[in-house]
C-alpha cells in the first residue's frame, strides 16, 4: 500500500467526531514518511521558508511527539545542554572539568526544582511530556540506526570526548528531563542574586577614601549620589501605578515577631568568594550584569490601527549558534477538530509555545527585575565530624537537613579526567533555606589531610572561624521558585487563551516567572503586566523613617537568626492571597502594577520601571516592595514617544512596527553629546590668562589641538541634529550605504570612542566597590546624568558629593593628582585620547583604532560588529578547540560580506558582520563602554510583529540564525542572513497561507492505522 494511501486511511479513521478531512496537503511534495512509535493517528509536517514546520496533528499528544521529533532533528544538543545544566550531569558527559558546573546546578537548587516540577505534572501533562520525550528519543533511536544525521556538534565533539560515535553521547530523554528544561527556564527568568553583591558593597562604603582628596564629599557621594540614587533616567512607566488596597501591614512587623534582627559582618573572604560564583552562575543563565542586557515589547490597541490590535516583541540576549528560540506553528484543528492553533517561538526542550499568537490573542515579555529571592546570614554549628550541623534561629540550634549528591564523572582522557564517582553534601535550613556558602580556609584537592572538606560550587573549603569573631558565618537562600509551583500551567493558559482578560487570569499560577508581560487580542484590547507571586515581607523591621532596620533588608543580606523563608500559598497551582502567617502572605494581584486598555492606547515594557516606583528616587515610601531598581529608560522612552506620535497620527500598522524594532538611533549620543560639545565650547571661549587655574589649561589644551578637535566636534555636531543616526558605514550584502551614511558613521564613531573615555576619565579612578545597579551599563548611566545635571552654583540637586570651589560633583576631579579637574577638562581629555586612539594601528584581529588620521575612514561598521558565536564553546571549552568551535559559528567564511572584496579593502580581516546600532538603542546593539571591542554583547534574538483582526492574523518574524544546527543544512544560517539587515519572514498561521508557501511535507504515521485513533 502507498504511503499516501496509508496516510489518508489514517485520517480517515482518526476522524472521531468530526467530519472526514480529505487531505488538505496534497498538493505539497512530500519529502518522507515515517512511522513514528506511539503515534496514534497520522500527523503531518508541512515546512516553509527556512524549514519552519508547522505541524499538524489530531490531538496534544501526538502534536507532542512529532514536535520532540522535529526538534530534536535539529536542536538536541542544545535541549542535552538545557537539561544537564538543570540535572547537574554534564560531568557524566564531559568528565571532571564539568564538575564546578553540575555543583553550581544543585547547589543552587536547580536540580531540586527540576525534581519538584515532574512531580507537581498533573497527568495530561505527564502524558503531554512523556509524548514529546519520546518523540525526542525517536530521533535518538534514528541516529543509532543510520537514517538521520547526528547533531553536528556531537559529530565534533566525540572523538574529542573519546566516544566511538555521537549517538554514544544521546542518552534517552525522559518526562523528568523535560521538567528539567522547564526548570533551567525559571532560573534564567528569575533567579536573583544581586543581594550578595550589595552586602559586600554596602560592607566597603563606610571606609572609602580614607585620606583621599575631597575624601570626604566622595565618600558621601558614593553612597547617596551613586549607591542610593536609584531615579530612572527617563521615568517612563508601563502601568499607571498600585492598586488602591491597604497595605499598612506590610510596612511594620507583625505582632509578637520575633525582633532584633541585626546586619553583623560576613567575612570578606565569604562574600567575595560567594559573589564571584554567582556571577559565574548568571552568565552561564545568560545574563551579563556588567553590560547589561534586556528586552522590547508593546502593543498598540485595534482602535489605533490599520486594522486590528497590534503586538511587537525582540527579546535582547546572547546571540548564540543555534538561536535560543525556534520558529515553529502548532495544529491540532485541521485533523483533529482539537481547537488548538499557534505560531511563534518555542525554547528547545518544551512543548508549549513561550512567545506568539493563538489567533485570539498574541503575547511578547522582557525581564521585569523583580525581587524574589532572599539571600540570608546564617550562624553555623560545626558536628564532631567536623561539617556543618545545626544554624541558630530566634536562640535556638535547629538541626540542618543534609543531603548527600551523588556525582558521575566521565573517563575523557583527552581532558584529563578520570572516571569516579564522588559524593558531596548539600545542607538546607529546618525550614527551607539553602546553604551555599560556609566560613572556613579554601584548600587545593591535595591539601585536605583527612579534614572535614565541603565542596561550594567547585571550591574546597574547611568549615571553620576565619575571622575570629567566634562564629562560623555561612550564606543561604529561600526563592519562589523552590515552591511547589508549575510554570508551565501558567504557559499552558497563555497559550490557550482567549482575550486579555483570561490571559491576565492565566498569570494568577505565575511562580517565579519574574517576566514584564504585553498582551494583545482580536478584539482589539491590550494588556501590561508584570504579576508574579511575591512575598509580602511585611516580617521585616523597619526603622522610623521606613528604612529596611539593620539586618532586614531583602536587597541585601537578612539576618537569617531572626527571619526565616518565606513560603508561597497555592491551591491547585493558582496563588492564594490573605493567609494570615505573615510568611505566607503575598503582595495581592489587585495591587500590583497592571494596565488594561488605557487611555493612551498602547502599553508597552522595555525593563523600565513598572509603574514609577523609583522616580521618586526611592524604592520603599511605596505599599509594597517588589524589586528594583529597574533600568534606566532610554529604549522606553523612544519606544514611548514613537508610540506616542504613530497613535496621535493614527493607522498604525504592522510596517510602523517593524520601523521601531530596527530604530538605531543613538539615545546617548542625543542625550550626552550636548552636553559633552558644551565642554569643548568652554574651552574655545577660555582664556589661557584666567585667574581660574582649570580654564586656563582648558585653554592651553584647545590652542595646542584646535583643528583636530574642530574637526571631530563639527561632525559630532552635524550627526546630532540629523538625528543622531549610529549607522555603519560598511557596504554588505545586506546592506547599501546611503547618502550621508559614511558621515553618520564616522560621527559615531567618534562619539562612542570620546563617551567612553569620558564615562571612564570621571568613574575608573575612584576604585569603587560596586555601586552600580542593577546593572553596570545602568547605574553608570543613572549617576553620570545626575552629576551632570547636579552642576552649577548652589548645588541645584542637593548632590552630597558637590565641591563649592569647583560648583559640581567631586567625582569630577582626577583622583591622584595635584590639580582638581573639572568635567568640561574629563570631557577635554576624552576627546584627545579618542582621537589618539582612532587614528592608531588596529591589532592583528582588526580591533582597535583604525590606523589613519583621516576621519572619513573610521567606519563604525568596521568595528561594531555581531559575533554569532556557538554554544560549542562553553560545551568543550575555548583555547586549544577555538578553531573546532568556529565551525560552528556563523562567520564571514560562511556568509561573505559581498562576492568580491578587492585587495586592501578594509571588510577584508573581518570575520564577523559589520552592523548599525549603539548602547541602549531600540534595536539593541550594545557594545558596552569599551571601544577596545565594541563587538554585540546583546542583540534581539527575534524580531516578531503580529496583528490580530477579528479571526485574521498577520505577521512576520525572524530569529538570528537559523532553525537547524546541523551545518550541512541550508536552515543553519539563512534567517542569520535576513536578520542583519533588518528583514522577516512572514508568520504563517492560517492553512492557506502555510500551504501557499509550502515548500515540502513530511508524513509521520502510527504503527497501527485506526486501531487506537478512531475514538479519540
Amino acid at each position: 500500500m502507498s504511503p499516501l494511501l496509508l496516510s489518508i486511511l489514517g485520517i480517515l479513521a482518526c476522524g472521531g467526531d468530526t467530519e472526514p478531512n480529505p487531505d488538505p496537503f496534497s498538493d505539497v511534495e512530500r519529502s518522507q514518511t515515517r512511522v513514528l512509535d506511539g503515534l496514534s493517528c497520522p500527523a503531518e509536517v508541512i515546512r516553509t521558508e527556512g524549514e519552519i514546520p508547522r505541524i499538524y496533528a489530531h490531538d496534544r499528544v501526538d502534536l507532542a511527539r512529532v514536535q520532540g521529533f522535529v526538534l530534536a532533528q535539529h536542536r538536541f544538543f542544545m535541549m542535552d545542554l538545557a537539561r544537564r545544566l538543570a540535572l547537574g550531569t554534564t560531568s557524566e558527559l564531559l568528565g571532571a572539568d564539568a564538575l564546578e558546573v553540575d555543583l553550581e546546578s544543585r547547589q543552587f537548587a536547580m536540580t531540586f526544582v527540576a525534581r519538584q516540577l515532574a512531580e507537581v505534572l498533573t497527568e495530561e501533562e505527564r502524558e503531554l511530556f512523556a509524548a514529546y520525550a519520546e518523540g525526542i528519543n525517536a530521533y535518538i533511536d534514528a541516529v543509532e540506526a543510520g537514517e538521520l544525521p547526528a547533531p553536528s556538534e556531537l559529530e565534533l565533539a566525540a572523538p574529542l570526548l573519546g566516544y566511538d560515535a555521537p549517538a554514544e553521547m544521546m542518552r534517552p530523554f525522559t518526562t523528568e528531563d523535560i521538567a528539567a528544561v522547564g526548570a533551567t527556564l525559571i532560573y534564567e527568568l528569575g533567579f536573583e542574586t544581586g543581594d550578595v553583591g550589595r552586602a559586600n558593597t554596602e560592607a566597603a562604603l563606610d571606609t572609602l577614601f580614607d585620606g583621599a582628596e575631597l575624601g570626604e564629599l566622595r565618600r558621601a557621594g558614593a553612597r547617596a549620589d551613586l549607591w542610593e540614587h536609584v531615579n530612572p533616567v527617563y521615568p517612563v512607566g508601563s502601568a499607571p501605578g498600585w492598586g488602591g488596597a491597604d497595605t499598612s501591614a506590610a510596612r511594620v512587623a507583625p505582632d509578637g515577631a520575633w525582633v532584633g534582627a541585626s546586619a553583623r559582618p560576613v567575612p570578606t573572604a565569604v562574600l567575595s568568594r560567594q559573589e564571584s560564583r554567582l556571577a559565574r552562575f548568571q552568565r552561564r543563565l545568560g545574563h551579563d550584569w556588567d553590560q547589561g542586557f534586556g528586552s522590547n515589547a508593546w502593543a498598540v490597541s485595534g482602535a489605533n490601527t490599520t486594522g486590528g490590535a497590534l503586538l511587537a516583541g525582540d527579546g535582547h540576549l546572547g546571540l548564540t549558534v543555534p538561536s535560543l528560540f525556534y520558529q515553529i506553528g502548532l495544529d491540532t484543528e485541521v485533523l483533529g477538530g482539537g481547537g488548538l492553533t499557534q505560531a511563534g517561538l518555542v525554547i528547545p526542550g518544551l512543548p508549549l509555545l513561550a512567545q506568539g499568537t493563538n489567533g485570539k490573542i498574541a503575547w511578547g515579555e522582557t525581564q521585569l527585575f523583580g525581587d524574589i529571592t532572599d539571600w540570608y546570614r546564617e550562624e553555623l554549628q560545626l558536628g564532631d565530624d567536623g561539617l556543618p550541623q545545626a544554624s541558630l534561629f530566634q536562640g535556638e540550634w535547629r538541626a540542618l537537613q543534609r543531603t548527600d549528591e551523588v556525582f558521575e564523572i566521565a573517563d575523557v582522557p583527552l581532558l584529563g579526567s578520570e572516571g569516579r564517582t564522588e559524593t558531596w553534601a548539600q545542607w538546607t535550613t529546618f525550614d527551607g533555606r539553602w546553604i551555599t556558602e560556609i566560613e572556613g580556609s579554601q584548600i587545593a584537592a591535595d591539601e585536605a589531610d583527612g579534614r572535614a572538606v565541603v565542596n561550594l560550587q567547585g571550591d574546597l573549603v574547611v568549615p571553620g572561624d576565619i575571622d575570629g569573631d567566634g562564629v562560623i558565618t555561612a550564606l543561604s537562600f529561600d526563592y519562589t521558585g523552590l515552591e511547589p509551583a508549575n510554570i508551565l500551567r501558567a504557559l499552558e493558559g497563555f497559550g490557550t487563551a482567549g482575550d486579555v482578560r483570561e490571559f491576565q487570569e492565566a498569570t494568577r499560577r505565575l511562580v517565579a516567572f519574574s517576566q514584564n508581560l504585553i498582551v494583545a487580542d482580536s478584539g482589539g484590547s491590550i494588556l501590561y503586566t508584570g504579576y508574579q507571586a511575591v512575598p509580602c515581607r511585611g516580617y521585616l523591621e523597619r526603622g522610623e523613617g521606613g528604612d529596611w532596620a539593620p539586618g532586614s533588608d531583602p536587597s541585601q543580606l537578612l539576618d537569617g537568626t531572626v527571619y526565616g523563608g518565606f513560603s508561597i500559598p497555592l491551591d491547585d497551582g493558582v496563588v492564594v492571597e490573605g493567609d494570615a502567617d505573615p510568611y505566607r502572605c503575598v503582595v495581592p494581584f489587585a495591587d500590583y502594577p497592571q494596565s488594561v486598555n488605557p487611555s493612551q492606547g498602547y502599553v508597552l515594557t522595555a525593563n523600565n520601571d513598572p509603574a514609577q516606583i523609583a522616580t521618586d528616587d526611592d524604592l520603599l515610601d511605596d505599599p509594597w516592595y517588589i524589586g528594583g531598581p529597574w533600568l534606566e529608560g532610554y529604549r522606553a522612552h523612544v519606544i514611548d514617544g514613537e508610540l506616542g506620535a504613530l497613535v496621535e497620527r493614527g493607522s498604525v500598522s504592522i510596517e510602523d512596527m517593524e520601523a521601531l524594532q530596527g530604530d538605531h538611533r543613538s539615545p546617548l549620543g542625543l542625550q550626552l553629546g550636548p552636553l559633552m560639545l558644551a565642554s569643548i565650547e568652554a574651552a574655545r571661549a577660555a582664556s589661557p590668562d584666567a585667574s581660574d587655574p582649570a580654564e586656563a589649561r582648558l585653554a592651553a589644551w584647545y590652542a595646542a589641538e584646535s583643528d583636530r578637535i574642530d574637526e571631530a566636534t563639527e561632525r559630532v555636531q552635524a550627526w546630532l541634529d540629523g538625528g543622531a543616526e549610529a549607522a555603519s558605514g560598511v557596504e554588505t550584502f545586506y546592506h547599501q550605504v546611503g547618502e550621508g551614511e559614511l558621515e553618520q558613521a564616522a560621527a559615531t564613531a567618534i562619539f562612542n570612542a570620546w563617551f567612553n573615555r569620558f564615562l571612564s576619565g570621571i568613574f575608573d579612578d575612584e576604585g569603587l566597590p560596586d555601586v552600580w545597579e542593577p546593572t553596570g551599563a545602568t547605574g553608570q548611566l543613572r549617576a553620570l546624568t545626575r552629576l551632570l545635571e547636579g552642576r552649577g552654583a548652589d548645588n541645584p540637586l542637593g548632590l552630597a558629593s558637590w565641591n563649592e570651589a569647583t560648583g559640581e560633583s567631586a567625582f569630577f576631579d582626577v583622583l591622584g593628582t595635584e590639580e582638581v579637574e573639572t568635567s568640561d577638562e574629563i570631557a577635554a581629555a576624552a576627546l584627545s585620547d579618542a582621537l589618539d586612539f582612532l587614528a592608531s594601528d588596529p591589532d592583528g584581529e582588526l580591533r582597535g583604532g583604525y590606523g589613519t588620521e583621516d576621519m572619513d575612514q573610521w567606519l563604525w561598521g568596521l568595528r561594531h560588529l555581531v559575533r554569532f558565536e556557538s554554544l560549542l564553546g562553553d560545551f568543550i571549552g575555548g583555547g586549544d578547540y577555538d578553531f573546532l568551535v568556529e565551525q560552528f559559528s556563523i562567520t564571514t567564511q560562511r556568509l561573505p560580506l559581498a562576492d568580491e572584496l578587492p585587495d586592501g579593502d578594509p571588510r577584508e580581516g573581518l570575520s564577523w558582520f559589520p552592523r548599525p546600532g549603539d548602547n541602549l538603542g531600540v534595536d539593541a546593539a550594545n557594545p558596552g563602554f569599551s571601544f577596545t571591542d565594541p563587538t554585540y554583547g546583546s542583540g534581539p534574538v527575534f524580531r516578531m510583529v503580529i496583528q490580530l483582526d477579528g479571526g485574521r492574523v498577520s505577521g512576520q518574524n525572524i530569529v538570528p540564525g537559523g532553525e537547524s544546527a546541523l551545518v550541512a543544512s541550508e536552515a543553519f544560517d539563512d534567517q542569520a542572513a535576513l536578520w542583519l539587515g533588518n528583514q522577516t519572514w512572514p508568520l504563517r498561521f492560517h492553512l492557506e497561507e502555510v500551504l501557499a508557501g509550502a515548500l515540502s511535507r513530511e508524513s509521520y504515521l502510527p504503527e497501527d492505522l485506526g486501531a487506537a485513533c478512531a475514538g479519540r
